[in-house]
């Protein structure tokens, strides 16, 4: 069995110093994970199933291409600002992402497969992804086993919430005791301390 290694994203986003400006944005080009073409593909005996799942209730249907373990490439991850949570990082249409306790940050690993798929979905690394306002430094990737790449946070692997219905929506926050929104840095979102100035 191939080991999952985590991977640090290259590229544009060693500018660090500019991304950390406001309102900037960068563009990977260096890929880390493309989605293979149909075309020649000889999946995994159980990739066709996970393929042909529906989508969990109130799971998103514009998600484009889907990987078999459910996952998704979006076009962008940006910095969001919740009034509950602070600073929280938001897929390019606006949802939430979520960290799982029970993956690793050090080494960065996944453990929600199979049935957790069906809740969390997997959030890759396409061949070119856009990240506006989030330090690169924070930034990466690892290994699922389907053969994707996930981003990392901090370290940890992210997902979004099949029960989210509308861009910001938390709903995801605390289920099970495991799942919280991920911060820019990683670390679970909190709700902001008033600093008493």
């Amino acid at each position: 069995m191939k080991a999952l290694v985590p991977r640090t994203l290259l590229g544009s986003l060693t500018l660090a110093v500019a991304l950390l400006a406001t309102a900037c944005t960068t563009t990977v080009t260096d890929p880390v994970a493309v989605p293979r073409p149909d075309a020649g593909d000889s999946p995994r005996p159980d990739a066709g199933a996970a393929q042909q799942q529906l989508p969990a209730a109130g799971a998103p249907d514009d998600l484009g291409r889907r990987s078999p373990d459910g996952g998704y490439w979006p076009a962008s991850l940006q910095l969001g600002d919740n009034p509950e949570l602070g600073p929280v990082v938001l897929d390019g249409q606006g949802f939430t992402l979520y960290r799982f306790d029970k993956d690793s940050s050090a080494p960065s690993r996944s453990t929600c497969t199979e049935g957790c798929l069906l809740q969390w979905l997997p959030v890759l690394v396409s061949e070119k992804i856009k990240f506006a306002n989030l330090d690169p430094a924070k930034l990466g990737a690892v290994a699922r086993p389907d053969g994707t790449q996930q981003v990392t946070v901090g370290g940890w692997p992210v997902y979004r919430f099949a029960e989210d219905q509308v861009p910001g929506q938390i709903s995801g926050q605390g289920v099970d005791g495991l799942w919280f929104v991920v911060s820019p840095d990683g670390s679970k979102a909190a709700a902001p301390t008033d600093t008493g100035t």
